[in-house]
């Protein structure tokens, strides 16, 4: 009953903060009308170039328009739902470096799951919007479809966000690690939109561990083709995973962050 009392007040936590995060996104409403429309016009772009593609190539590789659909909706929510609630996780290598992080130590509430959540990236709803758009126009599904549409959008924002803690928390280790964290950020965006028959051997083996982009494309479009329980609870098992040892290496770093600052005191 404690652990149930503890993930609502978390849940509510996230959701005041994410209901304040829009309000202080929109205080420019034009700007921010703005930038969620030219994310909604870019990826739209980039969806016209594909179905333009399958109009000369009907089937490339086993895969159709409706698969680069559901690869694009899936990574496109699950991204715009990472950087939109968990925004700050792209800022936390340099928090570390910069000393950001002494802000969040003194507060009640858990220390990574506040930083996470203090920033958002207001171009990240217009990912999400686009994203429910498409799959809704252009794949008309049907209920259970579109719960389980919500289910791995949910998982691919959650596999988006661990993978940025980890990297924003090598900074405790290697130093600063912000660059790094951007370019594979920027790897596994790019490899989560192309479609995964075009890799094969080594890259499609790197795609699943080292940049699992294949969870984020891949799985979930099989899921939505053909659901099996053995699949999601593997893509569950490998979201829990992640995650895991993304608040682990967190915390690692952390004992080590604050006995920096101890010492600096005592010196």
């Amino acid at each position: 009953m404690t652990l149930l009392r503890i993930m609502i007040r978390n849940i509510r936590f996230i959701g005041t903060y994410t209901i304040a995060n829009l309000q202080a996104a929109m205080e420019y409403r034009i700007a921010f009308i703005m930038q969620v429309g030219a994310m909604i016009a870019n990826d739209s772009l980039w969806l016209f170039f594909w179905w333009t593609y399958f109009q000369k190539f009907p089937l490339t590789n086993g895969w159709q328009q409706t698969d680069v659909v559901i690869l694009w909706a899936v990574s496109a929510c699950g991204f715009g739902i990472s950087m939109g609630i968990f925004g700050n996780t792209s800022n936390m290598a340099r928090l570390i470096m910069t000393g950001g992080l002494d802000a969040y130590l003194g507060m009640p509430r858990n220390v990574l799951l506040h930083l996470s959540i203090a920033a958002t990236d207001p171009t990240a709803w217009g990912d999400v919007l686009f994203a429910i758009g498409s799959f809704v126009l252009f794949l008309h599904p049907d209920l259970l479809h579109i719960i389980l549409f919500i289910i791995l959008v949910l998982l691919a924002a959650l596999i988006f966000t661990g993978f940025l803690v980890i990297l924003g928390s090598l900074a405790f280790f290697l130093g600063n690690t912000e660059g790094l964290a951007q370019q594979m950020l920027a790897a596994l965006v790019t490899f989560s939109t192309y479609p995964m028959n075009v890799f094969n051997g080594a890259i499609r083996l790197l795609l699943f561990t080292l940049i699992p982009a294949g969870f984020i494309s891949f799985v979930p479009m099989q899921l939505l083709h053909h659901f099996t329980w053995p699949l999601l609870l593997a893509l569950v098992g490998f979201v829990a995973l992640l995650m895991t040892g993304a608040i682990i290496l967190f915390q690692l770093g952390l004992r080590r962050y604050e006995s920096g600052n101890l010492l600096g005191m005592q010196a």
